[in-house]
This record gives structure tokens, sequence and C-alpha cells, in this order.
């Protein structure tokens, strides 16, 4: 993933398919792979710097596949789908192993979302934070 794309290797990175059809957006930063199901990942597009890097139509989603990026879809329910002027830096989503998967998100004004059932839903679970960098996942026995 970069900023033109979103691009898959099944050769241990010596040839590349984009893999960006069907999203919103060529344009974005955070991307996580399941950590079992070499067929999913999750993905937040984002409009380019001419646009503004929130995410696309100001309605807040994590998009998708289950079929190696051949098909996205949007994984929104429980998101601001108006005014959702958020944007997510480039390390800012994690996944845990459990199963299901979770996902976490963190937004540049302090929002930490999260889903426990690979992005069906979603909840809030802070919105107090200070800009968001980074977020990383552990599961503890």
């Amino acid at each position: 993933q970069n900023h033109c794309g979103v691009y898959r290797s099944d050769d241990g990175a010596a040839t590349w398919t984009e893999i960006s059809a069907g999203l919103p957006s060529e344009f974005g930063f955070p991307l996580v792979a399941h950590p079992r199901d070499p067929d999913t990942a999750w993905v937040i597009p984002l409009n380019g710097a001419e646009q503004g890097r929130f995410m696309p139509d100001a309605r807040a989603a994590v998009w998708r596949t289950r079929d190696r990026g051949a098909s996205w879809s949007r994984a929104d329910a429980g998101l601001p789908t108006k005014n959702a002027y958020l944007s997510v830096l480039r390390e800012a989503m994690a996944r845990d192993t459990l199963e299901p998967v979770g996902i976490t998100f963190g937004t540049s004004t302090g929002q930490l979302w999260q889903s426990t059932d690979e992005g069906g839903s979603w909840r809030m679970i802070t919105d107090t934070l200070p800009e968001i960098w980074a977020v990383e996942a552990v599961v503890l026995d």
C-alpha cells in the first residue's frame, strides 16, 4: 500500500498486483492482514492531499476484502457516516489474533475505535486522546 494504490504479492514480493479497484480512493494509509486467512485484509482509504486527508465523502469506513482484493466492501456499522473528517495514520490501525479477529484504529482527532467481529460492527472506546500516531494489539492470556 502506498499513496498510489493497494497492492498484493503472491510470490514473496517478486511481483505485485494492484488491488485498488472497488475502493473509494487509491490514497490511504493503514492496512492490516488477517492473521490466519490470507484472503482477508482491511484498509482505510483517505482522500488525497488535494481534497484533505480524511475518509472519502466524510463518511467513516474500513474497507474489507475476503477474496485477496478482487472485491471490497464497506465495514462501517457503528462508525459516523456524516461529517466524519477523520484521518488515520499509517501505523494507527492494528489487528489482534483472537477468533474472531479484532481490529482497532485511532484517528488524528484522538478517537479510538474497535471492532471485535472482524469489522462487522464498531464502537468508540474513547474520543479524548491526543492525535493517535500508532496502535498495537496485544493478547494476554
